[in-house]
């Protein structure tokens, strides 16, 4: 499906695919695709020169896949990310510039152009040049990966908190995935460095957007910093959760080592009034089972009170 946006009179409006002859020349058209057919395919190629690569290729991690600038185009290959409950999407978006279109090819929902969409029409926004509609996007999903670092440095902070209450399987859940969501937007950062730091040098934008994108680079710099900080919270908060694991084993494994050293000499004395021999001066003894009784009690309570004023229980 093909969304058609254009400046028209004062504002930012949607149109139909049909209409984009009555557009005029000098306005700039946004061409928003999600899950093209095969006929749209052949259309972007056709009106804008908009060749689709392959689907395998969105993934690569290369700045030679993220980032093309040939001819009279720019491309760009910008990942996004999607928090769905407890799973974290990374979701491929390209963005291609030519003329005075601006296309972003997607296959699912991209919150962030889905915020664009709504304010830039809302807003009655107004676009000179196709990039500054690229920098409006960025613009809000850095604010959106500002938000997320926010709201996961104060989920961190409660987390170390919990860790000293309770040792639970839910904490270290929390823990590892706090952890890949930090990584994840930490990966998408570096992305987007590596991929603006091209684009701002294109003799291809304007001056205008590229003084917008350096600001953006700064905000991008500084949000690194934190998923740097907030990697090592986790990682202390992870080391706190193994040392305290570590201590109430150590107590429960001692707590049993102590019984069993109170109980080993009673033990000893059952075994060796247990045995079978034939000669054994005890057997015949009339007091000899309760002998044995008292001096397995009397050993055990001796050794557990002195246990207990050594503090080992």
């Amino acid at each position: 499906m093909i969304f058609v946006y254009a400046n028209i009179n004062r504002g930012f409006a949607q149109l139909g695919l049909d209409q984009i002859g009555e557009i005029p020349k000098d306005k700039v058209v946004w061409l928003d695709v999600e899950k093209p057919t095969e006929d749209e395919i052949n259309w972007l190629k056709s009106a804008v020169n908009f060749e689709i690569p392959p689907r395998e290729v969105f993934g690569d991690i290369e700045i030679s896949s993220k980032y093309k600038e040939e001819g009279d185009f720019v491309y760009m290959n910008l990942s996004f990310v999607i928090q769905q409950k407890e799973d974290i999407l990374v979701e491929p978006v390209i963005f291609f510039i030519r003329g005075r279109y601006f296309v972003s090819l997607r296959y699912r929902d991209i919150p962030t152009l889905m915020i664009f969409q709504k304010r830039a029409i809302t807003q009655d926004m107004s676009f000179q040049f196709p990039e500054a509609i690229f920098a409006q996007i960025v613009n809000i999903e850095v604010d959106r990966i500002g938000d997320r670092l926010e709201i996961l440095g104060r989920r961190i902070r409660n987390l170390r908190k919990e860790v000293f209450a309770e040792q639970s399987e839910e904490i270290i859940r929390d823990i590892s995935y706090y952890d890949e969501l930090n990584i994840t937007l930490r990966e998408t950062i570096n992305e987007k460095l590596r991929i603006l730091s091209h684009f701002i040098k294109s003799p291809k934008v304007n001056a205008q957007t590229k003084r917008d994108m350096k600001i953006v680079l700064d905000d991008l710099y500084t949000l690194l910093d934190y998923t740097t900080l907030y990697m090592d919270r986790i990682d202390s908060i992870q080391s706190s959760l193994l040392g305290l694991i570590s201590i109430r084993q150590n107590e429960a494994v001692k707590v049993f080592t102590v019984l069993a050293t109170i109980f080993l000499p009673a033990t000893l004395i059952a075994s060796i009034f247990g045995m079978n021999f034939k000669h054994i001066p005890e057997l015949e003894w009339k007091y000899g089972y309760p002998y044995s009784l008292f001096l397995m009690v009397s050993v055990t309570l001796a050794l557990l009170y002195w246990v207990r004023r050594k503090g080992w229980l």
